[in-house]
């Protein structure tokens, strides 16, 4: 068997697991960035006739939208060129030497890698018996040391550091609640993450930090030149408990942005339920039968 063959057999014994909201018109943007707008300019009735011009009697026609958008509406990706502190940049470059009217000529989101790497899920509201973290709770240190520690996980070096509040929920179904109460990373917990050097961090939120997001993105991105992905989608991965899974996230190749909109994945292995690892993966149940002389054991597999 070929090694394409068996990569193909092992994708398909994984789950793909979506980690994208849904861009649509009125969703929830940043307050202080333009609304994403989305509309047909071309109609199949209308474009028909036109086509008819070029091939006659073969009835085709077509269709196209035009978008409005920020790069950084919805599940997007933060390239190095998007924050800076006193006019600097990762490495100390200053903004001002490398910003132009149609883009950056050094850290744009075209230098950005794509990302196929381990994702680890950090589930801070289950490890503490939650389903959602409290309104604008700030996430410390302890919660996430805690979280990996519930879960029976390490975070490596280069990982994807997935961050879940539980706030992903409401991006559809309460924009007002996604946009103002959301809970998030406190700049300490921004640092201790940074410190396990993982090349990503990502979280299920607006805009990453609580009370204020901006001394967290520049820890990340400046600071520790660490790339940072916001509103993922991360409640299918917690319901089966992957907190490990294979990550891909692939930003546009589009020339000095400064982010860019992004439909990351997970691979994970298909099992019925997933357990924290320092569950046991069976419960054996001792029964008495109502002579109480005689057992029998069940074996109940979680």
């Amino acid at each position: 068997m070929s090694d394409l063959s068996d990569l193909l057999g092992l994708v398909g014994r994984m789950k793909i697991y979506d980690l994208s909201q849904y861009y649509f018109n009125g969703m929830p943007v940043h307050p202080e960035d333009p609304p994403f707008h989305m509309w047909i300019y071309r109609y199949h009735e209308n474009t028909v006739k036109m086509f008819e011009k070029v091939v006659p009697g073969l009835g085709f026609a077509d269709s196209m939208e035009i978008v409005i958008t920020s790069m950084h509406a919805g599940t997007h990706f933060d390239s190095f060129c998007h924050m800076s502190r006193n006019g600097l940049l990762k490495d100390g470059v200053r903004a001002a030497d490398i910003e132009r009217f149609d883009g950056y000529t050094k850290y744009g989101v075209d230098e950005a890698p794509i990302f196929v790497r381990r994702g680890v899920l950090i589930d801070v509201p289950a490890s503490k018996g939650l389903d959602i973290l409290p309104e604008r709770y700030a996430i410390t240190p302890d919660d996430l040391a805690a979280a990996l520690k519930w879960e029976g996980v390490e975070l490596s070096k280069g990982d994807v550091a997935l961050i879940r509040t539980g706030y992903s929920r409401f991006f559809q179904s309460d924009p007002d609640a996604y946009l103002h109460k959301f809970a998030g990373m406190s700049p300490e917990a921004t640092r201790w993450i940074a410190s396990k050097g993982p090349s990503l961090v990502g979280i299920d939120n607006l805009a990453f930090g609580v009370p204020k997001p901006f001394e967290q993105h520049l820890i990340l991105l400046v600071d520790n030149g660490i790339y940072l992905t916001k509103s993922l989608y991360l409640e299918d991965l917690a319901r089966d408990r992957q907190y490990e899974s294979l990550v891909v996230v692939a930003p546009l190749k589009i020339r000095g942005a400064t982010g860019s909109l992004i439909r990351p994945f997970a691979l994970a292995p298909r099992r019925r339920d997933r357990t924290p690892s320092h569950l046991p993966e069976y419960i054996v149940v001792i029964l008495s039968l109502s002579n109480g002389d005689d057992y029998f054991l069940i074996v109940v597999a979680l």
